[in-house]
């Protein structure tokens, strides 16, 4: 039994307005055709498919294709749980086709998804209950046994575990005992020494995050953690979705508990991220191996921190034209009002454009944001922002705004 384990592809993204649905499209291709080279039997797909609960149509078409694709007509097993992104529903809008392809959607968590028969050359759903599905595939007619938890809040789980909100670790402990008790009840239902896996989406306490944008917070001080002891051993592989970086953590047994990752580079904290894919693969003892596959397609992200437009220029040079660029330049004297403007128009794939402005040290301790006038402040912003002056009908307006709070505050008094 062969399993391909994804996560976090984040259809319809925008990375600082940059639409990256062509990337999204080449790196999903991509996995496609991993999938066939591996003599994929199962595709996991961890969660977080699309990054907003109202993706952009273009997305949504992309997803249906590629499911279709993994599908390979209904001879692979796919499951799909739903992320913190995710829409529940919207998941599940297409499920009665998507049976019918052995694709298997869990929503919410508990949800027991429907069975169905496909015969002895399509896969096959042999058994259910919340959280779980029992598939057999047509390649010797395998049978994989997975514990599927979607994205498990307080809200979507229907219950309320913290009920003292004043004391983090109460809630902590409340939370992690929940899911440990929910799935230790399901994983009842594996085969011994079968393919058995655990899919979610949520942190395992101690995993690196990338603080990235499009990482949403799952935890709330700590209260959505769930610790790597608390997934039962009888699992062979822990499939999970979520973090951005690709990593992995052991639980009781030396359970492999693991990130795949995103599909790209998502922010720029994950600039120079080798993103992969993981496959898994079980014997007949029901242990797991797996290894990763990069991901090659869609572009990367990188970050140049500079001091001087000598040392800029120098950098884009070399710097590969096929990646996403933000820069950090550090100066003492504001930059002409037009250069932004000319980098940008020369260079594409800059993303962002930070000129920060130094002082000397015996200014800089002379002078405080706070003790400058408004105006000041506003130009100084405006400069470290933009990379330019402030207009004089900018200020004016600027001016204007300032002298209505101020009258509005005396108004107040």
């Amino acid at each position: 039994m062969r399993i391909l384990h994804t996560a976090d592809w984040h259809l319809g993204h925008r990375l600082q307005g940059h639409y990256r649905h062509d990337e999204q499209a080449a790196v999903l291709d991509e996995l496609c055709h991993i999938a066939d080279d591996q003599q994929i039997d199962a595709v996991v797909i961890a969660g977080d498919v699309f990054d907003a609960y109202n993706p952009p149509t273009e997305s949504e078409s992309l997803f249906y294709r590629t499911m279709t694709r993994l599908s390979n007509g209904g001879r692979r097993a796919v499951i799909v749980i739903a992320g913190n992104h995710d829409s529940p529903d919207r998941l599940l809008a297409s499920d009665p086709y998507a049976r019918a392809l052995g694709i298997v959607t869990v929503g919410l968590p508990k949800d027991a998804p429907l069975p169905f028969d496909g015969g002895t050359e399509l896969v096959s759903c042999l058994q259910t209950a919340p959280s779980f599905v029992r598939l057999r595939t047509p390649r010797q007619g395998r049978v994989l046994s997975v514990l599927a938890l979607p994205y498990p809040s307080e809200s979507r789980l229907r219950e309320v575990l913290t009920h003292d909100l004043s004391d983090e670790e109460a809630e902590m402990t409340n939370y992690n005992r929940r899911i440990k008790e929910f799935m230790e009840e399901t994983a009842r239902l594996f085969a011994d020494g079968g393919a058995n896996i655990i899919t979610s989406h949520l942190f395992v306490g101690g995993g690196m995050e990338s603080e990235s944008e499009s990482e949403r917070k799952i935890q709330i001080g700590g209260a959505y953690v769930v610790d790597r002891q608390s997934f039962p051993a009888s699992a062979g592989y822990v499939a999970l979705g979520h973090l951005h970086r690709p990593q992995e953590q052991h639980g009781q047994d030396d359970l492999p508990i693991r990130y795949s990752g995103s599909i790209l580079q998502y922010s720029m904290s994950e600039a120079g991220q080798q993103k992969s894919v993981t496959v898994v693969e079980f014997g007949s003892d029901g242990k797991a191996s797996y290894h990763n596959i990069p991901l090659t397609a869609g572009r990367g992200l990188a970050r140049l921190h500079v001091e001087s437009i000598a040392e800029l220029e120098a950098k884009i040079a070399e710097t590969d034209p096929q990646l996403w660029v933000d820069i950090v330049l550090r100066l003492q004297e504001p930059l002409g009002i037009d250069y932004s403007r000319q980098l940008r128009a020369a260079h594409p794939n800059i993303l962002g454009f930070i000129p920060q402005y130094q002082l000397a040290d015996a200014e800089a301790e002379a002078i405080s944001i706070n003790n400058l006038s408004p105006q000041e402040q506003f130009r100084r912003f405006v400069e470290q922002k933009h990379g330019e002056p402030v207009g004089d009908e900018v200020m004016k307006l600027f001016l204007e705004l300032v002298a209505t709070e101020q009258e509005d505050e005396q108004l107040e008094e």
